[in-house]
């Protein structure tokens, strides 16, 4: 699923080559070429066959900050990732300055076996970084309708049962929602709203062609509360065929046909995760009372302020809150650095709901989970009801709602 890296390497003055060998020596990296400091030109550098670079900084601070300006400008919008030895303090800065797209951190000793054990690291940054592509973050500017990813960084945290009972609650808000599933091997937003996979993402590449709203809205199923998804592969093998610039291509134009856009995640950042995050407005962090999920959970709000994203753009949803585990809501903050915006509480009707492929927060008598995702809805809510209605009458749109008794 993993984009191939085609890298040139540039190497800082007094970089040991066997490090740098060993930096680059993850599965998924072709080095393309290696360009030295001491070398002026760039001409016969493979940098027109490569689709990053990734500059080893060496001893002299001053010198590595100009081989990262000279990788930008002969770059020409590609990627640059910079590894830096740790010891180097006060230099993260004048590297970002310098117009490095990320940054990779070593021991300012490092070994070979060392560097070996950080390659995955640096996979994973040249990875991010051409995920994410040359494009500006959409959806900032308010150009666009909220699109909400959420996220939940180990597998059981709820991620899913957020996903759908906050499309839900949002489309009984009179809102017009698409939920994406973009957990492209394992997906369940199909199980959990009863949803019968007809059409999927991967039929919707399959199907060749350009892409419009109009043909991204025949590929979506639709909910009786309103909600429309597009669902994930049926298979595991076909989840190589969506790439991150087909989500995000997808993703803008279901962005511009929604009141609401909920994209539900796998647990962990792929190429394409991390496509939908750049292109989100909001961003919904799921967890549960678990320390292996609190862990994930506090790495994950650390990679999304190393990706840039802004806090305040960050919600953090607690499920099974009042589960009696040994951890208490008051312990979480401690673990994660900050409080949880909604508790969803433990009920027995949310297994119930999941298997009949109902939302909780659509029952009549609505439950203490109910009242929750109804309260995280009213959050990202774009406007109210009444004023979706409205708009929805002006302006025609797709994904007109299904008239209601």
């Amino acid at each position: 699923m993993s984009e191939r890296v085609y890298v040139l390497v540039a190497m800082g003055h007094g970089t040991d080559p066997d490090v740098v060998e060993a930096l680059v020596s993850g599965t998924d990296i072709d080095v393309a070429g290696y360009h030295d400091a001491l070398d002026g030109s760039w001409a016969g550098s493979a940098i027109r066959t490569s689709n990053s670079v990734l500059v080893v900084c060496g001893t002299d601070g001053g010198e590595s900050l100009e081989l990262i300006g000279d990788a930008v400008a002969h770059a020409q919008g590609r990627p640059v990732v910079a590894v830096y030895p740790g010891g180097q303090n006060g230099y993260v800065g004048d590297i970002f300055g310098a117009g490095a797209t990320d940054i990779v951190r070593i021991p300012s000793t490092c070994t070979p076996a060392t560097a070996r054990a950080v390659s995955s690291q640096v996979s994973f940054s040249l990875q991010k970084a051409l995920a994410r592509g040359a494009a500006p973050r959409s959806g900032s500017d308010g150009s666009a309708s909220p699109m909400i990813c959420v996220l939940g960084l180990k597998g059981g945290s709820g991620k899913t049962l957020t996903s759908v009972n906050l499309a839900a609650a949002l489309a009984a808000a009179g809102n017009r929602v698409t939920i994406v599933d973009l957990d492209l091997q394992f997906g369940d937003v199909g199980l959990a709203l009863g949803l019968q996979p007809e059409r999927t993402l991967y039929d919707l590449v399959m199907s060749g062609g350009g892409l419009d709203a109009e043909k991204v809205a025949a590929f979506t199923v639709e909910h009786p509360s309103g909600v429309r998804a597009l669902l994930a592969p049926v298979r595991p093998d076909q989840a190589a065929a969506v790439t991150p610039d087909f989500v995000k291509e997808t993703l803008g134009l279901l962005r511009q046909v929604n009141d609401v856009v909920i994209v539900d995640t796998p647990p962990n950042f792929t190429p394409e995760v991390i496509a939908a995050i750049d292109c989100s407005s909001d961003v919904c962090m799921v967890a549960m009372l678990d320390a292996l999920s609190l862990k994930n959970t506090k790495l994950g709000l650390e990679t999304l302020e190393r990706m840039g994203y802004e806090r305040d753009r960050v919600r953090f949803v607690l499920n099974r809150a009042d589960s009696r585990v040994g951890i208490g809501v008051d312990d979480v903050e401690a673990i994660v650095d900050r409080r949880p915006d909604v508790l969803v509480p433990s009920e027995r009707g949310i297994a119930l709901s999941v298997n009949q492929g109902e939302p909780v927060a659509l029952a009549r008598s609505r439950s203490e989970a109910g009242r929750a995702f109804h309260a995280l809805a009213q959050v990202y809510a774009p406007q109210s009801g009444a004023e979706a209605h409205h708009n929805g009458k002006r302006r025609g749109g797709l994904f007109r709602r299904r008239a209601t008794a």
